[in-house]
């Protein structure tokens, strides 16, 4: 049980299918909109390639369901995202960026960990590409403005809460992160983040993280588990931070076909602006 809900079907995840062995990769294609079947196509498709957990050091390193939801959910209110800065916190394998960057004017990848962010780079370059690997204008033109950044949100000071986008000047001495990814990333009118309070371990840095990379008049949507520790912890901070938050139940059409072995979840969408603001966008009902 938590807090007085009781969780749907068996916990455990099978890790030998995440791990699938040191220095190996698998790769998944998603598929969105109407599929046509004479061409053998969607009308957007995503090529994805999972990390072995034992290589990524962490979960981020494959797609699960609420990646796929979220990600469903963006592509279906893609007038929402067209000429917005988009920015993915905890990006992993970049599913929800990768599909926005299709409607938005600028998105950024975010993530911690320096071998997820150089596949971030790799996804961006092979769906940039035919499906002979050859480049593709149109494809290309799709993912120039798609920006990586690396961000640790525990390292987010109280001053850097100024609207004015965060700069990572220091990286852990025994992170070995590329210097192309420790880059200023700028504010965004639309922030978007799937499971990103698993725990209630780091709910003070996420709430910092969204302070200061969410423009006024922004909205910063995310998909969450009702069976999170971290989840009560991170409503009652972020509210406590000053925004409103909007919470509406999933619908049939965002759920189903998932193939990533993970149990059946109750899942739902959370919408946060600041009290007081005009916001420009919509909630996630």
């Amino acid at each position: 049980m938590l807090g007085g809900r009781e969780k749907i079907g068996n916990a455990s995840i099978d890790w030998k299918t995440v791990a699938f062995g040191s220095g190996k990769t698998r790769r998944k294609t998603f598929g969105f909109g109407k599929y046509n079947k004479k061409q053998d196509q969607y009308d957007l498709s995503i090529n994805i390639r999972e990390l072995s957990i034992v290589d990524a050091a962490g979960t981020g390193c494959g797609v699960w369901d609420a990646a796929i939801i979220l990600s469903r959910w963006i592509f279906s209110h893609g007038e929402v995202f067209k000429g917005q800065r988009v920015l993915e916190l905890g990006s992993g394998c970049g599913l929800c960026g990768l599909v926005a960057s299709s409607f938005a004017s600028e998105t950024w990848l975010t993530d911690c960990s320096p071998k997820l962010l150089s596949n971030l780079e790799y996804e961006i370059d092979i769906n940039s590409k035919n499906d002979e690997g050859e480049e593709d204008a149109a494809k290309g033109e799709v993912y120039k403005n798609t920006r990586i950044a690396y961000i640790d949100w525990d390292n987010v000071r109280s001053q850097d809460i100024n609207g004015e986008g965060l700069y990572e000047e220091e990286v852990p001495k025994d992170l070995e992160v590329d210097k192309k990814f420790v880059v200023k990333i700028p504010p965004a009118d639309i922030i978007v983040g799937s499971e990103l309070t698993y725990t209630p371990i780091s709910v003070v840095g996420l709430t910092k993280v969204i302070q200061t990379l969410l423009k006024p008049g922004g909205i910063f949507y995310e998909l969450l588990s009702d069976d999170r520790d971290g989840v009560p912890a991170f409503l009652d901070v972020i509210s406590k931070a000053g925004f409103e938050i909007a919470i509406y139940p999933v619908t049939d059409e965002y759920m189903g076909n998932f193939k990533t072995g993970q149990r059946p979840e109750t899942y739902k969408f959370y919408s946060f602006k600041r009290k007081g603001e005009e916001c420009r966008f919509p909630d996630m009902s």
